[in-house]
Formats: C-alpha cells, structure tokens, sequence
C-alpha cells in the first residue's frame, strides 16, 4: 500500500472504510509510535493490537519474537514485496506455528509509520517444500538408499511406470543389478504379488491405500514374509503418485508364531490335570481287566470279554496320545485339506478338562464331510480359544454348544462353524473391539486380549468371514464361515476285519524295533500269521542281518526313531541293494514324526502305535497284490 506523505490522519480516518475492505493489514503509527489507526484484517491477524501491540516499540519486539532465521525468509521477502528506498525492513513472521506473514514497514514524509501485514501462508509452505527437496536431496535419497525396506516409486501420466526404486528391491528379489526405472508397476505388481493382485488393481485405479503380503519359500524348512504397503495419492485422472514400502516380516511373523506356541503350551499345561486324570483312569482299566483275567484263568473261565475292554482302553489311550502330539506339534503343514466335523470330534477330548464340571459341552456337527484347505492346528486353534472365551464368560455354569453346517450364498459353500454359550454375554460398547490386539475386559493378569485377535488373523488367513451376536445374561454366538474345499482328505482308516488273513504263509519280513517288549510281541503275531521274522534291535543290526541272509526279504518293517541308526536311513540303504523290498514304517508319533523333527519322504506308509494286527495284516496283502488302496485303519499315506 502507498499513502501519500502528505495526508493527515483527519484524512486518512475518512478512508475507514476502503481500508477495511482490503485482504491485507494494515496499521498506521505516529512519529512518536502510538497507534493512529488499523484496520479489520489486521485486528484478526493480531488481537492484541488494542491492548499490547498500540506502542511501535512493543509492536517491533512481538515482531522479532515471532521472526523466522533470515535463511529461512530472505527469499520469500523479494517473491513477496517490493522494497523502495522509504522501506524500514521486510520480516517474516509465525503465528501460531501455522500461519505466515510479511510485515512490511514503510516511513512517510511525515515520519508516520504504516505497516502492511500480508499472508503469506500458502506461499511459504509451497516454497518450503521445493527447496527442502532440493537442499535435501542427495540425504534424503542416501536415508532410502539405506533403508532395509523396499521403497519404489511410480507416477502415472498415462502409463504407471516405476520412476525410482532403493537397494532393498533389487535385494528381496534377488536382482542385484536390475534397473527397474521405466517397468510398468502393473507388471511388477501382477507378478511379485500375484496371489493378491486383484484387490492390488483396485486400488491403482481407484486410489488410497492397503497391505498385502508375500511368501517366498527359502528352503523346505525356512519362510521369508514379505509385506508391501501401497499408497496410491490421487492428483486428477492423470496424475496418481504410487508409493510403496516392502518389508521382511519374516522376523515378526515367527515371534507371533512363537507367541501362538507359547498360549498351546500354557492351554497344555492347563489340560495335563485331565489328561493326567483320563490316563489314570485307562491303565486303572487295563491293571484292572488284566487281574480280572488272571482269576478267571485259575477258575478256567473265559477272558475273550476282559481283552475286549483292554484293548478298548489301549485305543482310547492312543487316540488320546495322539491329540496331545497333534495339538502341540510345532510345525503343520500348510494347504491341507481338513474336514472340520472331524477336527471337532478329535479336540472334544481336550475341550471337557478345561471347562470343569460345571460347564457342559454339546457337539452338532454334520454326518457327511466339512472340507477346507487349511491345517489342524488353525482350526485347533480358533475353537480352543473360543470355547475358552466361552468358559470364562460363564462363572456360574452353563452350557457351550459346537456346530459345523454348511451354507450356501453368492455362488459359494461355505463351512459354518458355530461357538454359542449361554454366558453373561458381551456388553454393545465394546462389541466392535473385542477382535482388536490387546483389547480384554479381564483384570490385570488374568488374560492377554490376544486370544480373539488370534482368531481373527486365522480366520483372515483362511480368507474367511467372523461374525459375532450377543445378548447380555443370555450368552454370545461367534459365527466362522471358511470356503468349502472339494478333494479327498488322508486320514486314518477306520475300516475293520474280523480275523487276519493268513496269505502271508512263507513271506519274510525284517522288523527293526528297538523296543525289545514291543520286538518280541510284533515279531510273535507276524509268525502267527506263518511269516519268516528276522529280528533287529536297531538299524545297524538290520543291515547286518540282512547281508548275512541268503534269501528274498519282501518286507522291511521299522520304527522310525532308533539309537544308531534310524529308520528312514535303514530303509534307503536296504533299498539300494535290494530294490525289490517292500518298506513299512511305525512310529510312537501319530500320523507322522514332527515331534522328533523328522519329515518322512514321499508315499510312504506309516502305522502309529500301538500296531494294529488286523491293519497291518491287511495292508500286506494288498501290498502283494499290487493294489495302492488304502485299507488299513491306523495307516497313513503320507504325501509332502
């Protein structure tokens, strides 16, 4: 603004008006620096003008208060104003660490003072920006260079084409020296993270932003997880900045794995009292049986009744076993097919211990299979801590009911599995936070709030769908729904015979144990069956045995885990020279050997222990005859 010299205040107070209408500040001071006159905008810019700032003097020192460095504010002053030679100086001023202002000081002829406040705000921040960009450069770009996440960038002015990446790209994929500068980041995208590159697509085109995840196998026992976080900013139809971050998750995904582990060993902690309980209760049965049965030979009665019920005691005893080593395995494998009704059926053993007597567990599940394309321990794992979640809501008793349906909707079957109790129910508050990551409404120490966010990444895993009703002082139904898989699940054969078959006359089999009681009784019922048994105690002596045995061995049978030598090594070396020798294995560890962290080759059968003779029996005979069916209960193909 310019005034003329000459005016007067009686003039100027006639322009009241025209200088209120104005979008800068203005105020006019004295010779002796009183405030004459300021208008609107300058009132709004500084509302203590009237009380503080009506002397020039305190007006100056609020002014160098609020200065910015002069490196920071010499070159908006020149883009900003014009200087002349009647200018006092040019400042840049912040007020409320948001908003900028030139204030801009200008001596008339009658040495008053006019100073001109004008916003600068919008200029500041855009000026800002370009020149720490460009004073920034060469350290910003050595800080992404350095960074151990992948970093790319990608602007689309009609093609999406990457425009810059850092080191870590070209090392999480293992392209040292690729340039990827000018490669269309549909075509990066599409093919690094295929699994999810529709929902990727959407968000190209339609902006904002999301996190998807990739896993590259390292070897047959390590994973690596990779996590790329896309940020897509829109500018109009042409003009989209993408922004990515790429991550080894690896480190962190195998902590949260552990922390799985960790809350099975604390839930088998919290069973071994029943599982101690039911043992007990199956060897009292079979001490008992076995003195029922020794009385009655005296007496010269029958006992075909007593071994009815111990050997009905030794299955229970080993299905037992067998949930306890399924449930605390360490490592599953991934992408199995698994029929839900019958993981239910299998994890009720250790779902009544850890409700008490007070609280009742009903099953309804389907006659007919409830396949889905995951593993045991994930759907372990979401009923153990829901039927937990169930028990702790219920102080007073109650009942739990578990079910598996199926339901059909939008083109897709769906496996339903249904936890419904009869608790204190989940209060509408807090209902949209009990899946949030150590959210619980239990007191300190007695619960983590891990325990539903857990379900929910599994079930988000299994690409499924978690809902969940309730209804205070009537209870809550948490309600999984899980894509139904069409295929064939390996399981145990259930299938019996009435009596062995004795077709096996003449045929010899070597049976390696090193459990001498367990040696003794396999190699009794195989010679029963009229088979030639050559017995060894460990691997070593196996192949002893049969490089001094002149004759044709169609058998080997051997425990998995032996001192010296074990089982798998044994049978690849009887292999070698003789080819023609069909290979059994048997293990203590049902259905296979992690727990001894052994992972058996492929098509291979493995019979858990205790043997059952009728099985095993059957399996010989259809393995003489050439016949790849599966027959034998207690017998697994196993297929990595």
């Amino acid at each position: 603004m310019d005034l003329d010299c000459r005016q007067t205040c009686d003039d100027i107070s006639s322009y009241k008006g025209i200088l209120n209408a104005l979008d800068i500040g203005v105020i006019l001071y004295d010779p002796q620096g009183s405030m004459k006159l300021t208008n609107k905008v300058a009132l709004s810019i500084l509302p203590d003008l009237g009380e503080h700032l009506s002397k020039y003097s305190n007006l100056i020192s609020f002014i160098f208060d609020h200065s910015l460095d002069y490196s920071e504010q010499n070159h908006l002053v020149s883009s900003s104003v014009q200087r002349d030679s009647s200018d006092i100086f040019n400042e840049i001023i912040c007020i409320n660490e948001s908003r900028y202002y030139t204030v801009h000081m200008i001596e008339q002829d009658n040495r008053d003072i006019i100073v001109e406040l004008i916003d600068i705000s919008d200029i500041k921040n855009r000026t800002d920006s370009i020149l720490s960009l460009d004073k920034d450069k060469r350290t910003l770009t050595k800080a992404i260079q350095s960074s151990e996440k992948g970093i790319f960038v990608a602007e689309n002015r009609g093609n999406k084409e990457i425009v810059f990446t850092n080191r870590a790209i070209n090392k999480f994929f293992d392209n040292r020296n690729y340039d990827w500068a000018g490669l269309p980041v549909e075509e990066f995208l599409s093919t690094q993270f295929a699994h999810d590159w529709g929902d990727i697509q959407k968000i190209l085109d339609q902006s904002g932003q999301g996190y998807f995840w990739k896993t590259i196998d390292k070897n047959s026992t390590e994973k690596q997880w990779l996590r790329l976080n896309l940020f897509v900013e829109s500018h109009g139809n042409q003009e989209n900045l993408i922004i990515s971050f790429i991550s080894d998750e690896t480190k962190n995904k195998m902590q949260e794995n552990q922390l799985l582990q960790n809350q099975k060993l604390e839930a088998l902690g919290k069973l071994s009292g029943g599982i101690a309980h039911d043992f007990n209760n199956i060897l009292a049965i079979i001490d008992g049986y076995i003195r029922l049965s020794e009385n009655a030979l005296q007496r010269g009665e029958t006992i075909t009744e007593n071994i009815v019920r111990i050997k009905q005691a030794v299955a229970r005893g080993s299905g037992l076993t067998k949930q306890l080593l399924t449930f605390g395995k360490h490592r599953v494998k991934e992408n199995e097919l698994i029929d839900v009704c019958s993981q239910v059926k299998e994890i009720e053993v250790f779902l009544k211990p850890l409700l008490g007597a007070e609280i009742s567990l009903k099953i309804e599940i389907m006659d007919s299979p409830c396949l889905v394309k995951s593993n045991t321990d994930s759907i372990s794992q979401i009923i153990m801590n829901l039927v937990i979640n169930s028990r702790d809501a219920m102080t007073e008793g109650g009942e739990i009911t578990i079910r598996v349906r199926d339901n059909f909707k939008n083109g897709q079957t769906y496996v339903v599995l249904e936890i419904q109790d009869n608790g204190s129910g989940i209060p509408a508050e807090i209902l949209s936070k009990i899946f949030d990551p150590f959210f619980t409404t239990k007191e300190q120490g007695k619960g983590t709030g891990l325990g539903l966010s857990m379900v929910y990444g599994v079930v988000q895993q299994l690409e499924g769908i978690i809902d969940v009703s309730s209804v205070i002082a009537q209870g809550t139904v948490f309600t999984i729904q899980i894509p139904m898989t069409q295929g064939e699940v390996m399981i145990d054969f259930v299938e019996s015979v009435e009596s062995p078959n004795s077709n096996l006359s003449g045929k010899t089999i070597l049976v390696a144990e090193d459990e001498d009681d367990l040696l003794v009784i396999i190699s009794m019922i195989l010679e029963d069956w009229g088979m030639h048994v050559l017995k060894a105690k460990n691997g070593n002596e196996a192949l002893a045995i049969q490089d001094e045995y002149d004759g044709h061995i169609d058998f080997l049978f051997t425990d998995i885990v032996m001192p010296e030598l074990g089982g798998l090594k044994l049978a690849e070396l009887i292999k070698e020279v003789r080819p023609e020798t069909h290979i059994l294995f048997m293990s203590g560890y049902p259905a296979r050997g992690d727990a001894c962290n052994i992972n058996l080759p492929k098509n291979v059968f493995l019979m858990a222990k205790p043997i059952d003779p009728h099985a095993l029996n059957k399996y010989l005979i259809k393995y003489l005859s050439g016949s790849d069916e599966i027959l034998a209960p207690q017998a697994t193909i196993w297929k990595n």
